[in-house]
């Protein structure tokens, strides 16, 4: 009767096993969870200044946010207007409606991307494109998207260019159409 009873007893523990292992086979596998990215911080109504070496003002953004992404390496701005100085003096502003600036000082902007020479007295008065590149330190602009190139009387249509802003030197990659304008004194 023991012998029976410790069968009986070995046979409904393995039953039990057994069900338990089919059940837990069964189940749906839990996707991992993907979580979403949250900054590290946000600001508003930010404004950043840069110096030179001489304690000098070389460089200005000024967005209406700013989110810090320290796993990422990158910060993205809403609005974002980045002033550069020569000689002590505003330069150009470039500014976009959306941009992303990553450790190497490099800085990628999109959407109504515009680059204002704040000069008056130069050729080349404004840059428009939807996506820019931009070196801070060498003030090297590039792009591949379709580009137009305002001045004094006169519209340039493009694809692709490449500018550096401190040489004050322009080289538009496929050149689509000029429109000049007479202007009458």
């Amino acid at each position: 009767m023991i012998r029976q009873l410790l069968w009986l007893f070995l046979v409904l523990t393995g039953a039990t096993v057994l069900y338990s292992w089919i059940e837990a086979a069964d189940e749906p596998k839990q996707k991992p969870v993907e979580r979403e990215l949250v900054p590290d911080f946000v600001a508003y109504q930010l404004t950043r200044r840069s110096f030179d070496k001489d304690g000098n003002l070389s460089g200005q953004v000024k967005a209406a946010q700013m989110a810090h992404f320290e796993q990422l390496g990158q910060i993205q701005f809403e609005q974002p207007a980045y002033t550069l100085y020569e000689d002590r003096q505003p330069r150009w502003q470039i500014s976009s409606a959306q941009g992303v600036f990553y450790q190497d000082n490099k800085v990628i902007l999109e959407q109504n991307v515009q680059v204002d020479n704040l000069h008056s007295d130069e050729m080349f008065k404004q840059i428009q494109t939807e996506q820019l590149e931009m070196l801070l330190d060498t003030q090297m602009l590039q792009t591949d998207h379709p580009v137009l190139v305002l001045g004094q009387s006169f519209q340039i249509h493009g694809q692709g260019l490449q500018a550096d802003l401190a040489a004050q030197k322009l080289r538009l990659f496929k050149h689509q159409g000029t429109v000049y304008q007479h202007e009458n004194q």
